[in-house]
């Protein structure tokens, strides 16, 4: 009777060879390099997206008309590529706010003629509250032509249409949005508008 042996197994990992190495660093390397471009293309999309329905407010004020007549205006534009959609608005001399064309004309120039002077202007005015703005919309805040003959109440309006400001907060169709102040240059980016002030201009 033979006595069996166990046969002994030993078990050798075949070593990796270099090119398979080299192989499986640049899969790797192209999964990254990918993965980063479409990043990239998404990030530049999202850009050409918010550029294409930009919003951008500006106010100013004159006291002539394109026509050469005399009328102290206030205007509201929008020269961006997209809507403005309006969140509030507010209409402040010397930083008080006020709410229209009565208040205003009240604050500014209340001792040039009392309730009989202010009888005396005509005017045109709007509100924007809660309104979309389209792009190269413009809007007339506040029109007030000179009347005839001059009026003292119409002077001191003009002579103080430079101490009045505009503040509007606006957000895009993506809810971007900004803060315009007209003694501001440009709109401030702000992540959501502030809360509603209690005084608005309703023109």
């Amino acid at each position: 009777m033979t006595d069996e042996q166990p046969i002994a197994r030993t078990g050798r990992h075949r070593p990796l060879r270099l090119y398979e190495v080299v192989m499986g660093g640049c899969v790797v390397l192209i999964s990254v390099i990918s993965l980063f471009v479409a990043i990239s293309a998404n990030r530049t999309q999202e850009r050409m997206l918010a550029a294409s329905v930009w919003p951008s407010l500006i106010t100013g004020t004159s006291n002539i008309t394109l026509e050469g007549d005399p009328q102290v205006s206030i205007d509201l534009l929008n020269r961006g590529t997209g809507p403005a959609r309006v969140r509030w608005a507010q209409l402040l001399h010397d930083d008080t706010p006020v709410r229209d064309v009565d208040e205003l004309l009240s604050r500014c120039c209340a001792g040039e003629g009392g309730a009989a002077a202010r009888d005396r202007l005509q005017f045109l005015s709007s509100g924007i509250q809660r309104r979309v703005v389209g792009a190269d919309e413009w809007i007339a805040l506040l029109r007030v032509p000179q009347p005839q003959p001059a009026h003292p109440l119409w002077n001191a309006l003009d002579r103080e249409r430079h101490r009045i400001e505009l503040r509007v907060c606006y957000c895009s169709v993506l809810d971007d949005c900004w803060l315009l102040d007209s003694r501001e240059d440009e709109p401030e980016p702000v992540r959501q508008c502030p809360r509603t002030p209690d005084v608005l201009w309703n023109g």
